[in-house]
C-alpha cells in the first residue's frame, strides 16, 4: 500500500470525518433538522456511514441536496444499493398524515424506501 489507510483501521473514522467535515457543517448550517429531546439533529456521521434526519419529505430532499453539491465538490458518491429512506410513523395514528411519499433523489439517481435497514451492526 503506496497511500490511504487500510479497510478497518484505527485512522479511518478520523481521517474520513476531517474529509466531510466542511459537508457536516453545510448541513448543520442548513437549519433544517429535528429536535430531539431539546437537541438539534440532522445527521449521524460515523466512518464512512451517514444518517440523515429531517422531518418532512422536503426537508429531507433539501438535506439531500446540500450532500449532493458538496459530494460533487469533494469527489465523493453515495452507493445507490445502500443508500435508503426510512419513515417513521408518528405514534399517535391521528397524527398520520399521509402512507405513501414522493421519491427522494439524490444526483441522478432514486431513493428507495426501506421499513427497516442496518447501521453500525443495528437494525
Amino acid at each position: 500500500m503506496s497511500n490511504g489507510t487500510r479497510q478497518g483501521g484505527v485512522l479511518s473514522p478520523f481521517l474520513f470525518c476531517r474529509y466531510i467535515r466542511d459537508l457536516l457543517h453545510d448541513l448543520e448550517q442548513s437549519g433544517v433538522g429535528c429536535n430531539i429531546g431539546g437537541v438539534f439533529i440532522n445527521v449521524l456521521a460515523y466512518a464512512d456511514d451517514i444518517v440523515l434526519i429531517a422531518p418532512y419529505w422536503r426537508s429531507m430532499q433539501d438535506l439531500l441536496a446540500v450532500l449532493d453539491k458538496h459530494g460533487v465538490k469533494i469527489d465523493m458518491r453515495c452507493n445507490e444499493s445502500k443508500t435508503v429512506c426510512m419513515v417513521f410513523q408518528p405514534k399517535r395514528r391521528s397524527q398520520i398524515v399521509t402512507l405513501s411519499f414522493l421519491q427522494l433523489k439524490l444526483g441522478k439517481f432514486y431513493i428507495k424506501y426501506v421499513n427497516y435497514f442496518r447501521y453500525l451492526g443495528h437494525i
